[in-house]
């Protein structure tokens, strides 16, 4: 007869297995804002002082950015986001810039005039769209169409002045 001891597992590999479970758990949970579905709606506190909302947008391509003055990626991407935003009407398409910052509002502010950006800035401080829109990576950027549907979510950086950028834009904005 072969005598099999019963195994318990000890109390520090319960907690590891416990802790894997909760980060992997974290790292699976994804907020509503996949492509193909409704941009979910949030009204911020504007650079200018009133407070904007994106159903105010409804009828334009809307590309949403969420950056900080500390993200040297993202200061590297917002003078093309500005030639973008130069580049089009504002009937047809509108950038939304959402500061992610938790310095003083006048820092953000002495960012955007210091390079002369012209494009809406709203304040997320507390990160409660950061945390809807699940923009774990700063940039992130999410291009919504007319009808208010998420068609593209970009991670990281990008030269909106590109060609495959602008062609993404133009598609979204010709859509009708």
């Amino acid at each position: 007869m072969i005598n099999v001891r019963a195994r318990h597992p000890s109390p520090l590999r319960i907690m590891i297995f416990f802790l894997c479970f909760l980060w992997l758990t974290a790292c699976s949970n994804q907020s509503g804002v996949d492509i193909g579905q409704v941009a979910p709606e949030f009204t911020l506190k504007s650079l200018r002082g009133d407070t904007l909302s994106l159903s105010a947008f409804r009828g334009k391509v809307v590309l949403i950015n969420f950056w900080a003055t500390w993200c040297d990626p993202c200061k590297a991407e917002m003078p093309s986001m500005e030639t973008l935003y130069r580049h089009y009407k504002r009937d047809d398409f509108e950038i939304l810039a959402v500061s992610i910052d938790t310095v003083e509002e006048n820092n953000v502010r002495d960012f955007v005039e210091r390079f002369h950006f012209t494009f809406p800035v709203v304040l997320d401080n507390q990160f409660i769209v950061n945390q809807v829109y699940d923009a774990r990576v700063v940039p992130t950027s999410v291009l919504i169409d007319r009808k208010g549907i998420i068609r593209e979510r970009i991670l990281g950086a990008r030269n909106w002045s590109d060609a495959d950028m602008r062609l993404l834009a133009n598609k979204l904005i010709l859509l009708k």
